[in-house]
């Protein structure tokens, strides 16, 4: 997880090439602790790890890292509100081409923030990097617009060559009224925890707590696992 704390910044992350706009890490004021502060006047804020950025940890085989989550926080200090406006997670390749027109892109669309909300907030995206097929919530394009595969979502999975956060809705169009004031905090990627792992209530262990709640009900609890995602 980065935290930005003592100046770090695995992954590079950034908001804008334009090196005239704000991007540093404050040492206070985030969630908690440093957060990496950013500034950019656009229709639709990017947060982005730049193509090509090694080494860093939010890039590379998910498949073999066995991707299962992207998360983070963030902090709309200010913005434009707008309809249909929503936080969407972009993962991309060129296949090794340095070309986008030749690679692939997967999307999902997460929380809505048509009113910008106040304060800090984690957003959350589930990522199935071992799934043969496309996961559900996720769009899967070509480099030339085209619908991709389930065959595509594997080879994007092995090669994924940049990562960014968008808040907007691909497809739409958004005004360009005002300037973005932005915090960035605990980025995060998680591994997707399989069936056999651990905190799995294996049918064995589920009968024995069964037997002994009825035996001693009133000293026993039983608690119900909550799904991961």
């Amino acid at each position: 997880m980065e935290t930005f704390s003592n100046g770090s910044d695995d992954g590079d992350w950034h908001l804008t090439n334009n090196p005239d706009r704000l991007l540093q890490i404050e040492a206070s004021g985030g969630n908690p602790g440093a957060y990496l502060h950013g500034q950019v006047f656009t229709p639709v804020p990017v947060w982005y790890v730049p193509l090509g950025t090694s080494p860093t940890h939010f890039l590379g085989n998910y498949y073999a890292q066995q991707v299962g989550g992207f998360s983070f926080d963030l902090n709309i200090f200010s913005g434009t509100q707008a309809p249909n406006r929503a936080v969407t997670l972009d993962l991309l390749t060129t296949l090794g081409t340095g070309d986008f027109s030749q690679g692939l892109e997967a999307y999902k669309i997460g929380a809505n923030i048509s009113t910008l909300p106040v304060g800090w907030k984690q957003y959350f995206f589930s990522l199935d990097a071992t799934s043969t097929s496309i996961p559900p919530g996720w769009v899967v394009l070509r480099g030339n617009g085209s619908p991709g595969t389930d065959a595509d979502w594997r080879r994007l999975m092995q090669d994924v060559e940049t990562i960014g956060f968008e808040l907007g809705k691909p497809g739409f169009a958004y005004p360009a009224l005002n300037g973005w004031d932005l915090g960035l905090d605990n980025v995060r990627i998680s591994q997707h925890i399989s069936e056999s792992g651990p905190g799995v209530i294996f049918p064995a262990t589920v009968l024995l707590l069964v037997l002994l709640q009825r035996m001693v009900p009133s000293r026993v609890v039983v608690f119900r696992r909550k799904s991961r995602f």
